[in-house]
C-alpha cells in the first residue's frame, strides 16, 4: 500500500526563484565565453568639400567620395563583451555546392536578460562570436514566471563593401 500511496501522490512544481537564477548565471560564466556586441557610438557628417546629402537617397550626392564612399554619414562603432552560453548548428558542417564547400555559419548564444543587455543587443548591428561576423536573424525572451535569458539566433554575416 505504501507503493500505491506513493505513486499516486500529486507531483508538486515549485516555480523558480531568484536563486535559479544565480545558479544559471553561476553555469555560464563556467561554460561561456565573451561574445562581442557591435553597436553604433557616434554618427558624424562627411566633411569633404564635394560632397553633400541627397536628401532622396539618404546618402551621399558623390558615390566616389573618398572619406565616406558614398554612404555620406560616417559611424563610429563600439563593441561590448558580454559573457554568453554559445552553440553552434548543424550548418556549421561543410556543404557541398556547384562551385565547391560551403560553410555557413550559423549559431545561438544565451545571455542574461538584463535591462542593459536588451537595450546592446536591440541596437546591436552585428555580433562577433569565436572570430567570425554574425548578423542577428532572431531574438527569443526565455524564463519561467519572469524573463531570465535571452537567446539570440546569429548567421555569419554577407561581406559588404
Amino acid at each position: 500500500h505504501q507503493f500505491l500511496r506513493s505513486f499516486l501522490m500529486p507531483i508538486t512544481l515549485r516555480w523558480p526563484t531568484d536563486q535559479d537564477r544565480e545558479v544559471v548565471n553561476a553555469i555560464r560564466d563556467v561554460i561561456g565565453r565573451d561574445v562581442t556586441f557591435w553597436y553604433i557610438a557616434s554618427t558624424s557628417e562627411c566633411a569633404e568639400p564635394n560632397c553633400s546629402l541627397d536628401p532622396v537617397t539618404n546618402t551621399s550626392t558623390n558615390s566616389f567620395c573618398p572619406v565616406c564612399s558614398g554612404h555620406y554619414y560616417i559611424y563610429t562603432y563600439s563593441g561590448e563583451d558580454i559573457s554568453a552560453h554559445v552553440t553552434w548548428g548543424f550548418s556549421e558542417q561543410l556543404g557541398w555546392v556547384t562551385g565547391g564547400q560551403l560553410d555557413e555559419g550559423e549559431c545561438r548564444v544565451q545571455i542574461e536578460h538584463t535591462a542593459h543587455n536588451v537595450y546592446v543587443v536591440d541596437n546591436a548591428k552585428w555580433v562577433t562570436v569565436d572570430g567570425r561576423i554574425m548578423q542577428i536573424v532572431k531574438k527569443l525572451y526565455r524564463g519561467v514566471q519572469s524573463i531570465n535569458r535571452i537567446l539570440i539566433d546569429l548567421i555569419e554575416k554577407e561581406y559588404e563593401s
